[in-house]
């Protein structure tokens, strides 16, 4: 076995952690000495404490990268959105030039057209549009 360099230390411990090490002992039928007992309890507490760090860590960064994409999505959406509003705009200008449509009319046809997607909830029938 391998010596390891050990220093001694002088620890006050209350007497019900002191019988909470005897037990200790008694469950592993009085092989476990008090010392090993204590470095494994300080082992197990490093480890629970450095983990808690590395977990919060971890989800400081895991939520930075997820905000980072929500955004570039909701960039990216935003820009389409807008792309799309030009290209509609374009469209109905072309339409109403062609129809020769008066603001009377087109403002008639709106009014009906919002009418229709907000009891529609958004869902738009291309056969009830002709209607």
């Amino acid at each position: 076995m391998q010596s390891v360099n050990k220093q001694q230390i002088s620890v006050q411990l209350p007497l019900s952690t002191i019988n909470k090490i005897e037990s200790l002992k008694k469950l592993d039928d009085g092989k476990t000495s008090r010392n090993k007992i204590i470095e494994s309890a300080v082992d197990f507490y490093f480890g629970y404490k450095t983990s808690e760090i590395t977990q919060d860590y971890l989800c400081s960064i895991i939520g930075q990268k997820i905000e980072g994409m929500i955004n570039n999505a909701s960039n990216r959406t935003s820009k389409l959105q807008f792309k799309e509003a030009v290209e509609i705009n374009v469209l109905t200008r072309i339409v109403a030039s062609m129809m020769e449509l008066d603001k009377d009319s087109y403002d008639k046809m709106r009014r009906k057209a919002v009418e229709d997607v907000k009891a529609s909830k958004g869902i738009i029938s291309a056969y009830e549009a002709q209607t």
